[in-house]
């Protein structure tokens, strides 16, 4: 996320004060040449008060303008870092004549594709980020009209509604209209093969949804309009309206992944996976509800990601099963187990995505929130929450106050403590069992934490017959809870299912890959001394390793790469576990983690040569959240996690008749 987007999305409740006309209105006519890369535009920028001027790329060039029907001359200076036109004083009219060579497409993977601005054309397929200034920019928060016209054989879009289309051999034209509040415009165009269907909601109301995927992609086009149906039509029921005309997805040449309102953009690799259509496209669809339909107040924090991990991905797995949802609520805490506390930051802090540790905070965190927060007051009333929010601040700027409100309001109850100890602060509680004993017919269960949170916290009491679950209150350093009843069991377990937000002992949870993935201070550890192997294990490493491959150091947690016999010979003479048996004698390469005597994670990566470990560059770091794992070339055969260890205190003592 751009600085000036979360600047301009911060102030935009002052700006939706204005009638929505009165919103500046910016009107462009593109025409573009993909082969040439040749563009051209003319753009219209109106607005009822006075324009300051416009942002626009230095690489465009500005062949006519005038201002409020008068040709005129304007400065250029320099505004937050972005070449700025300055108009007259009072203007409110402005038409901009201007032309441009785009850059050429480029081979990107997908870290320099998230840093790309530029915008490029090519016969393959074009993209104009918002990002790259490629069209006259007023500098707030805008609606916009795009009229668009393609050589035969391309076609393209921008978000929005589609109003207007004809495709022939004089090429292609398309007008689309954005009327609500807009911060910017992408453009994205290609040798399309287009897919249709129309959608009728509950409400009545028809929507259009849209594949424009390139020609080889065509085939999976009937999947991806029935599985973006399905999820359109889930959160209509769950939240309300959909807020837009059209949901299209397009394919891109490079491998991007990016939601959009009222589409998303993946790149044609991507679209080939077999679990996006179950995962990620769900996910972005429920994007044009949270983040593209309801804006989060950047300033403080961005609720969005979570609340969409919590009703997509998350809600994904409740639907396989109990034993699926856990597995990732597991990983939710095996990855705050990665983040050392000086490092794990308050959600109101979080704004996008930048490396593992804010995604950690961000996502998963904000994610196991939601869950604690619909456990609490239960899911009739997180469902109108949900609904609530919506009506409330469609269009409209909201933040983690405007949630609390909603969910407090159906729940009946003020929920300000629980908001402002998982929102506003820093860090999570540790808690375990001190002791459990029996008192006559009931139990006496004893817990500590740290961080003197109020808890909700789940404990699972076995009997002889049966386990039965119950949730105590916990809000002290120490204290002890008397459960009635209970006096027949014969062990507890400390939430067992792993429903509350907390740090685990690291001892209890299986050892993953990320641990050392995203440590802060990891480092590499050479175990060949073949330079054609080192040089290998130091490219793998520059993409796995966010801290950077730097050479390894006491007392860190290391990377650990080499050939199978060295990096047998390193464990042992070190005292560490052999490689497991899962992960011996099969394939190319292997993967695994561990930690030592210490307690420090570490990852070992064992290759057959070096070709076997330049083979796991593009695979290896999407696999962070396994403990082990085995591939043939860059190819995943085999893959699993290893189990955690509840916490557990077993009651001695007469059980009572």
């Amino acid at each position: 996320m751009s600085a000036r987007r979360i600047a301009l999305l911060a102030a935009l409740a002052a700006l939706l004060a204005r009638p929505a006309a009165a919103l500046p209105q910016l009107d462009l006519d593109v025409r573009l040449d993909p082969t040439t890369r040749a563009f051209a535009a003319t753009a219209r920028l109106a607005d009822d008060r006075p324009l300051a001027g416009f942002a626009l790329a230095p690489g465009f060039e500005i062949t006519a303008l005038t201002v409020d029907g008068r040709p005129a001359r304007v400065e250029a200076t320099t505004r937050d870092g972005r070449r700025w036109l300055r108009l007259p004083a009072g203007a409110q009219r402005a038409e901009i004549a201007y032309r441009a060579t785009l850059a050429p497409l480029r081979t990107l993977d997908h870290r320099q594709v998230l840093q790309a601005r530029a915008p490029t054309a090519d016969a393959d397929g074009s993209f104009l980020p918002a990002a790259s200034g490629w069209y006259p920019d007023p500098g707030g928060l805008f609606s916009y009209r795009v009229a668009l016209a393609l050589p035969a054989g391309q076609k393209g879009l921008t978000p929005g509604e589609l109003v207007a289309e004809r495709d022939d051999a004089d090429g292609y034209r398309a007008e689309f209209r954005f009327p609500q509040p807009a911060d910017g415009i992408d453009l994205m165009a290609g040798p399309y093969v287009v897919g249709e269907r129309a959608l009728t909601l509950a409400e009545g109301r028809t929507i259009r949804l849209r594949t424009w995927f390139h020609r080889e992609l065509a085939e999976l086009a009937a999947g991806y309009l029935d599985d973006s149906a399905r999820y359109v039509e889930r959160y209509d029921r769950l939240i309300g309206d959909y807020p837009f005309a059209l949901f299209s997805v397009v394919s891109s040449p490079t491998p991007t992944g990016f939601g959009m309102p009222s589409l998303t953009y993946l790149g044609r690799d991507v679209l080939r996976l077999p679990f996006i259509r179950a995962t990620s496209l769900g996910h972005e669809v429920l994007h044009n509800w949270w983040g593209n339909g309801v804006y989060p107040d950047w300033a403080r924090g961005n609720w969005s990601e979570g609340l969409t991990t919590f009703l997509a991905d998350y809600a994904y797995k409740e639907d396989e099963g109990e034993a699926a949802a856990l597995d990732m609520r597991l990983g939710w805490l095996r990855d705050l187990a990665a983040v050392t506390p000086e490092n794990d930051g308050a959600l109101r802090d979080f704004t996008s995505r930048r490396h593992g540790i804010s995604s950690i905070v961000g996502y998963n965190k904000a994610a196991m929130l939601f869950l604690m927060l619909r456990d609490e007051i239960g899911l009739e009333a997180f469902a109108r929450g949900l609904r609530r929010f919506w009506r409330e601040h469609r269009f409209r700027v909201a933040g983690w106050r405007e949630l609390e409100a909603a969910f407090a309001h159906e729940a009946g109850r003020p929920l300000r403590d629980f908001f402002r100890q998982w929102v506003e602060r820093a860090g999570a509680p540790s808690v375990r069992l001190a002791a459990a004993e029996r008192r006559g017919e009931a139990l006496a269960v004893t817990l500590a934490q740290t961080g003197d949170y109020a808890l909700n916290v789940p404990l699972r009491l076995v009997f002889a017959d049966r386990v039965e679950t119950r949730r105590v209150p916990l809000a002290g350093a120490r204290e002890t809870i008397l459960l009635p009843g209970a006096g027949a069991a014969q062990a507890v377990e400390l939430d067992p299912d792993y429903r509350l937000w907390r740090r685990v002992d690291a001892a209890a949870l299986p050892a993953i890959l990320r641990e050392t993935f995203v440590a802060p201070r990891a480092t590499l550890q050479f175990v060949d001394d073949d330079p054609a192997l080192q040089a290998a294990a130091r490219s793998l490493a520059a993409r796995l390793l966010e801290s950077g491959a730097r050479r390894a150091a006491d007392a860190a947690p290391r990377l650990i790469v080499g050939s199978a016999p060295a990096v047998d010979a390193w464990l042992a003479a070190r005292g560490l576990p052999p490689r497991p048996a899962a992960a011996s004698g099969r394939g190319t390469a292997q993967a695994w983690a561990g930690r030592d005597a210490s307690g420090t994670p570490y990852a070992v990566v064992s290759g057959q040569d070096a070709a076997a470990l330049r083979a796991l560059e593009r695979g290896l770091p999407h696999y962070g959240r396994q403990s082990w794992i085995v591939f043939d070339g860059g190819r995943a055969a085999d893959r699993g996690v290893w189990p955690p260890r509840v916490e557990r205190l077993d009651v001695g003592g007469a059980v009572p008749r």
